[in-house]
């Protein structure tokens, strides 16, 4: 055990001797060494990278800037518990961390004095007790183990700490690319800038490129836009109200032409009348005989009533010319001869569904002399390769600004402070984890002590357990005393650098699943948040806790805003990993203001060509063609079913109902009757069954008037608001596609750098991203997450120390013999404390006994 001990601390300062003379030593082979040490460590990362996940959870990172926005837009003075809701439940697991380590820091120096505080009174172990128990010699094993173990855990997480701390100070200083953060983010910015060149250079060379693809998809969103373009037009102008009546009126006067189901119904019914008629005598003589020949004595009463009934209201209430067939076939005949008018109406339908085809024939071949100016004139795409080279110039000028910025060797002067503010760092966390390292040593002394040393008499030499138990208090104590200590250098770091990762570096990393999307896309969300706040509360910000940004300011935030919700991040670090730079950046919808200039003058021809189209005189013309239509459809105006209504709503006979009477008569169970009954049944009762269908149907027809009045209002109203309409919904249809047809023509257009790759460019900003979320954040989070892990074992190694210490001072082995009665009394009279009862001869009698050793029970294992 003590040379796993001592070759810890050889091993920390072979390390601290590497981080000492790494600036005087920076060939290959110490730059292998580390990186060898790096990845033996690299479990590490995914440890502390788990834990910050399991703590941080899956919400997105958005609530804190909503709540901000919340707050400074709050009308309210005070600050309620649901505005920072969010940011409680987002942040619940930093919050519980944060209490623990507090609550550890606090509470640890105050245990440790209580602690002490009553050992120095004898309590908590304080006396001590003599003998051993009976599985006292198991449970100092069993504690004995787990110390050990649980020290050698604090000790490997201790020894990471301090590997991933000397990582730390590698990387903020090396400048091995492979090593150092800052020589790594340097290099992706070379590379970067590199990358844009070639890009700039390829789209200087690009040759004709096939855009069939890209003017097919431009075409598809033209159609899509006009057939949105009528849709609007149509719900705006209320198109469908006139298309309904005029299809209900079609469908009502197609439904009595000639030989149509309602027709032979009406006359169908007619004819059945008659026979009904000429019928109904013999129908009626036959009953009335059958009933007054054949009735049985019981039931004479009922025969007479049913007879009476039969002689005075078995006849027919109205004659057959009150049904106005004559005027029903005439109108059909009427509607036969005037169906080319009736259908002629439809034409208003095929005039609002083809408006989309009619624009587009009429714009077709500004379309075409746009797509060929825009897609294969050599100006334009030599206007578009200068803007491309003048936007990549923009960009390499900011990458030199910032890698100057960052890179070590620009001022001699900075670079020494802060070398010197690293060194610091350096030697700052050693000694800190030098007081863990000391713990260890003194527990690990304990442990040996206690193990191999013999019991503590008096007369024993150095090497024994009550010297073990010493030590294992006093690595007790200095838990106690430097825990706050430990702990708050633990928070700080966990503070900062989980954050980082959990907010920024899982997403760009990939570590989050999609995790470049869903970054650009909170990263849009929040500022878009704070920008509609701010530009909101400018025109009343006396009203609320409002953000200081001038309006023009805010206008000049705009484009960064528009460029954010382009997924830039996903096109780099994921889409150009197996896509040209074209399609990449078309996934993400990416369309620069700058390149619009190359493409707004012939947009805007296009545009103004679609607000040429002449939409009203097509409507105008079927309009009166259809009112037209109507004119010659007049005799509508006549139909007139109102006495055939009203008598075809009444029963065919005077008696009311005809099926109640047969019922009746079948009642008498007379089988003379038999054939009367189905006679009436068939005819009459039939026939009266029917009235209800041909009421319906005569309602139709003589609704055919009204149905044409109201498609007549609803013409010359769509015509008094056509010119509105149209104005109306062309003005929103230009809004709604100047900035699609916009993006379409620009992204056809670049598409002529198909054959750019982004691969470099992709492997340039991966690296940046590595810089700082793997080379940089990863030792500083495994760093924390090391001390984190052994200051939360201090609790169980304070447990196991205290009591290994009591079980260490024992000075008796057990023995069966002490539970003997006589043992017993001898132990409870000569054992007991000192008393002034006691004789005083008795004293010199025991202070010889524990002079000599003396044994009060001989054990031959002893």
């Amino acid at each position: 055990m003590m040379r796993v001990v001592f070759s810890t601390i050889l091993f920390l300062c072979v390390s601290l001797d590497i981080a000492v003379c790494n600036s005087e030593m920076n060939d290959d082979s110490s730059s292998r060494t580390t990186l060898q040490l790096r990845d033996s460590v690299e479990f590490s990362y995914s440890i502390s990278s788990s834990f910050l996940d399991l703590i941080r959870g899956q919400k997105p990172p958005t609530a804190v800037f909503e709540t901000f926005v919340n707050i400074q837009t709050s009308h309210h003075s005070r600050l309620a518990y649901r505005s920072i809701e969010p940011v409680v439940t987002t942040y619940l697991g930093y919050g519980i961390c944060l209490v623990v380590g507090l609550l550890f820091a606090i509470f640890m120096p105050l245990v440790g004095i209580v602690f002490f505080c009553a050992r120095c009174c004898g309590k908590c172990g304080g006396r001590v007790q003599f003998v051993d128990s009976k599985h006292d010699p198991c449970k100092r094993v069993v504690y004995t183990v787990c110390l050990v173990l649980i020290v050698t855990f604090q000790l490997a997480a201790v020894v990471l700490a301090f590997i991933n701390h000397y990582l730390f100070h590698e990387a903020l200083v090396s400048r091995d690319p492979r090593i150092g953060a800052f020589s790594q983010a340097n290099l992706s910015l070379v590379e970067f800038e590199e990358a844009l060149k070639d890009m700039v250079q390829m789209a200087k060379n690009t040759s004709s490129t096939d855009l069939s693809k890209q003017k097919e998809r431009f075409m598809r969103i033209v159609d899509d836009s006009l057939v949105s373009f009528q849709e609007d037009f149509t719900k705006l102008s209320q198109a469908n109200n006139v298309s309904d009546a005029i299809s209900e009126f079609q469908t009502t006067a197609r439904a009595f032409l000639p030989g149509s189901e309602a027709i032979a119904q009406i006359s169908y019914f007619n004819h059945s009348l008659y026979e009904v008629i000429s019928e109904l005598p013999t129908i009626r003589q036959g009953l009335t005989d059958t009933l007054n020949t054949g009735c049985p004595i019981d039931k004479i009463i009922e025969c007479r009533e049913l007879m009476g009934l039969a002689n005075d209201q078995l006849k027919i209430r109205v004659s057959p010319s009150m049904f106005q067939l004559d005027e029903a076939i005439f109108i059909s005949n009427q509607i036969q001869r005037h169906l080319p008018d009736v259908d002629y109406l439809s034409e208003f339908n095929g005039t609002t569904n083809n408006l989309a085809v009619n624009v587009k024939l009429s714009i077709s071949g500004d379309l075409d002399r746009a797509w060929n100016d825009l897609a294969h004139s050599p100006k334009t795409r030599e206007k578009l390769a200068s803007v491309f080279e003048h936007i990549m110039v923009n960009i390499s000028t900011t990458l030199k600004f910032i890698r100057d910025r960052i890179s070590l060797e620009i001022n001699e002067e900075v670079n020494d402070h802060y070398l010197r503010a690293v060194e610091y760092v350096l030697y700052g966390g050693v000694a800190l984890l030098c007081i863990p390292i000391l713990i260890f040593l003194i527990l690990y002394l304990g442990l040996c002590f206690g193990t191999c040393g013999d019991r503590p008499y008096e007369e024993a030499g150095l090497c024994n357990r009550g010297v073990g138990a010493n030590f294992l208090l006093a690595g007790v104590g200095f838990m106690f005393l430097f825990s706050t200590i430990l702990m708050v250098s633990c928070m700080i770091p966990f503070l900062f650098g989980g954050t980082l990762q959990t907010e920024v570096c899982r997403y760009l990393t990939g570590r989050y699943p999609d995790g470049p999307r869903k970054m650009d896309q909170y990263v849009f969300q929040s500022l878009k948040s704070i920008f509609l706040a701010v530009q909101g509360s400018l025109p009343n910000s006396s009203n609320s806790r409002t953000f200081d940004v001038d309006k023009n300011e805010l206008e000049a935030i705009r484009p960064t805003l528009d460029i954010i919700r382009f997924n830039l991040s996903d096109a780099i670090l994921t889409r150009c990993e197996n896509e040209p730079f074209v399609e990449a950046i078309s996934t993400g919808e990416f369309v620069s203001p700058i390149l619009a200039d190359a493409v707004d003058g012939i947009l805007q021809g296009l545009i103004e060509s679609f607000k040429k189209v002449d939409i009203e005189s097509p409507f105008r013309r079927t309009i009166g063609s259809c009112l037209a239509a109507f004119e010659r459809l007049k005799f509508l105006s006549a139909v007139n079913f109102k006495e055939a209504i009203n008598q075809v709503n009444t029963p065919l006979t005077f008696i009311d109902n005809l099926g109640e009477f047969v019922s009746r008569l079948k009642a008498l169970n007379m089988e003379s009757l038999a054939p009367h009954i189905q006679t009436l049944v068939n005819g009459p009762v039939k026939l009266d069954a029917t009235r209800g269908n041909i009421y319906t149907l005569f309602v139709r027809f003589n609704s055919l008037p009204d149905q044409m009045n109201f498609v007549i209002n609803n013409l010359n109203r769509y015509n008094q608001t056509l010119s509105t309409s149209i104005q109306s919904s062309m003005n929103r249809g230009v809004n709604r596609f100047h900035l699609l047809l916009t993006k379409e023509l620009q992204l056809a257009v670049i598409a002529t750098w198909h054959d750019i790759p982004c691969q470099s460019l992709r492997l340039a900003a991966k690296r940046g991203v590595d810089s700082v979320c793997y080379t940089f954040l990863m030792p500083f989070n495994a760093f924390w997450t090391g001390l984190g892990f052994t200051l939360l074992l201090f609790i169980p190694a304070i447990i196991f120390a205290v009591k290994l210490a009591g079980l260490y001072r024992k000075t008796e082995k057990y023995s069966r013999d002490y539970e003997e009665p006589d043992y017993i009394s001898y132990h409870g009279f000569y054992m007991r404390p000192p008393t002034d009862y006691q004789d005083n001869s008795q004293k010199p009698r025991n202070k010889s006994r524990k002079h000599k050793g003396y044994v009060a029970v001989p054990n031959p294992g002893a």
